[in-house]
C-alpha cells in the first residue's frame, strides 16, 4: 500500500479567526506532476478556509543560488542578485506562513528549492514576518525512510527560524506523473490547508 503521512496538524488558535497569507514554494521542475497535485489539494483546503495563497513554481523560474557575498547585510536585506527571486521576496515579506513542497531528489529537496531557501538568507539582515510553516513531499521509493532527510532538513529550518510546524504531508511510490491521483495524501493535504485559520 502506498504510504501517505501527516504529522502535527495544529490549527493556529485565537479568539478571532483571520485569514492567513500563505506562500507555497513548489520545487518540482515537472509541470502538473505529483508535487503540484499535492500542492493544489493543500491550496484548495487553505482557500476554502478564507486564506490567501500564492504559489511559486521555482523549478521553472530563473533563480541563482546564494553566493554569500554579504551584500544583504550591508543593504538592509536587499539581495545583490537580480533574478526571479525578487518576486518571491516581495511575497515572503508580506506572508504569515511558508509551505515548502518538493519531490525527493537524491535523498533531499530539489536543487531549485534549495536555491530559494539559501537566498532567504536575506531574512537574517531583514527579518520576514513568517511565523509558521509546512512541508509537502513526494517520492517514488517504497522505502518510507527515503523522505527522512527531507523532513530533517525542513525541521532544522523551522527550528532555526522559530517557525511553528503546522504539518508534514508525504507520499511514497509516486514515480510517474499523476500516480498520486486518488491517494489519501491528497485529502490529507486538503485537510491541512483547511485547518489553517
Amino acid at each position: 500500500m502506498k504510504n501517505g503521512n501527516i504529522f502535527n496538524i495544529k490549527p493556529l488558535k485565537g479568539e478571532l479567526v483571520m485569514s492567513k497569507r500563505i506562500v507555497v514554494i513548489n520545487g518540482s521542475p515537472r509541470k502538473n506532476g505529483n508535487t503540484e497535485l499535492l500542492i493544489d489539494a493543500f491550496i484548495q483546503g487553505a482557500e476554502s478556509s478564507g486564506n490567501h495563497v500564492t504559489k511559486f513554481n521555482v523549478g521553472r523560474m530563473k533563480i541563482t543560488g546564494c553566493t554569500d557575498c554579504k551584500y544583504c547585510f550591508t543593504h538592509l536585506g536587499e539581495c545583490a542578485i537580480k533574478d526571479n527571486m525578487q518576486e518571491i521576496y516581495q511575497a515572503l515579506y508580506s506572508t504569515d506562513m511558508l509551505v515548502l513542497a518538493s519531490p525527493v531528489y537524491w535523498h533531499g529537496m530539489t536543487g531549485q528549492i534549495k536555491s530559494v531557501i539559501d537566498r532567504m538568507n536575506v531574512g537574517t539582515a531583514k527579518p520576514m514576518p513568517i511565523t509558521a510553516a509546512a512541508l509537502l513531499s513526494v517520492y517514488g521509493d517504497t522505502d518510507t525512510e527515503a523522505v527522512e532527510p527531507t523532513i530533517s532538513h525542513y525541521k532544522a529550518i523551522t527550528k532555526y527560524m522559530g517557525w511553528k510546524d503546522l504539518g508534514i504531508v508525504t507520499q511514497s511510490e509516486v514515480m510517474e506523473k499523476g500516480d498520486i491521483k486518488g491517494l489519501s495524501s491528497l485529502a490529507t493535504a486538503r485537510d491541512l490547508g483547511k485547518s489553517i485559520q
